[in-house]
């Protein structure tokens, strides 16, 4: 039985979704779970490998069971095996074919800053605190040159294939959420480190330190030395994976 399940999980405590040598994983944490409830090692494929730091509350995952354990109670099994940072929403049967990486066709993926004088205490290490007001117009003006078909070698990481970093961006946006500003990108796929470079280029923009075309610009030198600094992972969350 192909199983599709819905994780939320709080990454402050992770080094990122994908099973490392060292250090804890998201994908650890669910394998041994589904070990200690049917016996057996399972394969789990995620839709997204999220960074150290970052966090989700629509990872889809695809599992294989024996089907001796339905998809509704593989939920309350999962919960009551897995720890108080990871949680399961939903799982639930679906075709062979189905695969929680290549079957998906948009990830959402929004980032949060913080821009008021006093730090957080209620939402530390689910945003990032920057120091001075934020200009939410005009990083809008500057997110809508990321929207289309890109070569993305200036944001993402350079240790991504130079043949493969040619992606579509769906939308990006950005609004005021009262003390926050939100930055919701939507894209096929993201490259290593992709999110988190806009997010550091928004910012600038944001600070006043640099006019919302440079964003455009840095996109299209296919440099990644003219990038801003990398926002924290802090401030990062995998909100939906849509099929």
């Amino acid at each position: 039985m192909n199983i599709k399940v819905v994780l939320e999980y709080d990454g402050s405590e992770f080094v990122g979704w994908q099973q490392q040598a060292h250090g804890r994983t998201v994908e650890v944490e669910l394998k041994r779970a589904l070990r200690a409830i049917t016996g057996q090692e399972h394969k789990v494929y995620a839709a997204g490998r999220t960074d150290a730091g970052a966090h989700a509350e629509g990872q889809v995952v695809s599992v294989q069971t024996d089907g001796r354990i339905s998809p509704h109670r593989l939920v309350a099994a999962l919960n009551a095996r897995l720890p108080a940072d990871v949680a399961v929403l939903s799982a639930e049967e679906v075709p062979d074919a189905f695969h929680a990486r290549y079957s998906a066709r948009w990830r959402r993926y929004r980032y949060r800053y913080l821009d008021r004088p006093s730090r957080p205490a209620l939402e530390r290490g689910r945003c990032w605190h920057v120091r001075g007001p934020l200009d939410a117009d005009a990083m809008a003006m500057a997110a809508k040159a990321l929207v289309g078909k890109h070569d993305w070698t200036s944001y993402c990481s350079a240790s991504e294939p130079p043949e493969a970093r040619v992606r579509e961006m769906r939308s990006a946006r950005v609004l005021r959420r009262g003390d926050f500003v939100e930055l919701e990108l939507v894209a096929g796929g993201f490259l290593r480190g992709l999110a988190r470079s806009i997010a550091g280029a928004l910012a600038e923009v944001g600070r006043g330190r640099r006019p919302p075309e440079w964003v455009g610009e840095v996109l299209r030198a296919r440099d990644r030395r003219r990038a801003a600094r990398t926002a924290p992972a802090g401030g990062l969350t995998l909100v939906e994976v849509i099929y």
